[in-house]
């Protein structure tokens, strides 16, 4: 792999461990009426999808690490930054207990492979 790319997997999961840290205990309501707990948890969660877009346009990684949701990353990413007073946040909270828990899943794997190389 790449060092540039081993690099941009790093940092999309420590993103990911960040967003999952801060969203231990959320609820709708929480994510619907505290902004700056909206704001907190958004940034890397875009940042995941800035990512994504970036380490996508090598073609491999996105054939070789099929497991990871890059378009819904990516989409994620637009809606955030591009649509944020449209935001469902129902969206974000299924993104958060559904697709995330699996995107670190992927990461932690990519990191151990990356390691052993």
């Amino acid at each position: 792999m790449k060092p540039q790319l081993k690099d941009q997997f790093g940092k999309m999961l420590k993103f990911a461990n960040n967003a999952s840290e801060i969203s231990k205990n959320i609820t709708l309501e929480k994510l619907v009426t505290d902004i700056p707990y909206q704001y907190s948890l958004l940034y890397p969660l875009g940042q995941i999808g800035e990512l994504a877009i970036y380490m996508t346009r090598d073609a491999d990684v996105e054939k070789f690490y099929s497991a990871i949701e890059w378009s819904k990353w990516r989409g994620f990413r637009n809606r955030i930054f591009h649509d944020y007073d449209m935001i469902d946040f129902s969206i974000v909270l299924e993104m958060i207990t559904e697709a995330l828990p699996l995107l670190v899943i992927e990461l932690q794997k990519i990191q151990e492979d990356c390691n052993t190389q």
